[in-house]
């Protein structure tokens, strides 16, 4: 079941059905993409497009339906590349596990105004993370955080309300605040920015930064 904002409840998102098979893991992706569904030959051609190692539309087709399961490592790594998940998706449960509730959490944001690709781009920030050391229930933590506020109204569009002028305002309404004042704000200001699809801390952009997500 799914609330009017269309965001699944944190026990929905963490109920989902466990994938076993390379097939089974890979159509869930293809279906369940941020930016999908994706068909096959669509997956094929944005790994051409991003020059990543690809592949025929019919052997696409056979890796999805479970018709050909023995994928080089080098197609494996570059299907975990473009779907912006940890390589050892494919073969680690647990990781799967993990890694398809993030997902559907996050899908849950696009009726609030999220784009696609930004929810994309949070997911393989969630897997640069998660390599970084990132606990995986924080992050799930973070979302469920997230979810709840858009089952109250807490739109995109509403967010960006809060930018440029107001943040001043903001700052100052934070002084005098204990530390454990300023720490709640702060974790509530991250999951704001995550819900933008911003990274929880702001940096200041080097030469060689892709653009903020």
């Amino acid at each position: 079941m799914t609330h009017t904002h269309g965001t699944q409840t944190p026990d929905e998102a963490h109920e989902l059905p466990a994938r076993s098979t390379f097939a089974e893991r890979l159509d869930f992706l293809c279906t369940h993409d941020p930016r999908g569904p994706l068909s096959n030959p669509q997956v094929v051609q944005m790994l051409e497009e991003q020059g990543l190692p690809s592949f025929s539309n019919t052997y696409m087709w056979q890796l999805r339906t479970g018709r050909a399961d023995n994928p080089t490592k080098k197609h494996m790594d570059s299907l975990a590349d473009f779907f912006g998940v940890p390589r050892d998706y494919w073969s680690n449960a647990a990781t799967a596990k993990v890694v398809d509730t993030l997902i559907a959490q996050l899908n849950g944001f696009k009726a609030g105004g999220a784009t696609p690709e930004a929810l994309h781009k949070q997911l393989a920030g969630f897997t640069r993370r998660m390599s970084e050391g990132d606990a995986p229930e924080a992050l799930m933590a973070q979302l469920d955080e997230l979810a709840r506020l858009n089952q109250h109204g807490v739109s995109a569009d509403m967010l960006k309300s809060l930018q440029d002028a107001r943040v001043t305002s903001i700052a100052m309404r934070a002084v005098g605040l204990s530390d454990a004042g300023l720490s709640t704000v702060k974790s509530f200001i991250e999951n704001f920015r995550l819900a933008e699809g911003l990274p929880a801390e702001p940096h200041t952009p080097t030469e060689g930064d892709q653009g903020t997500i």
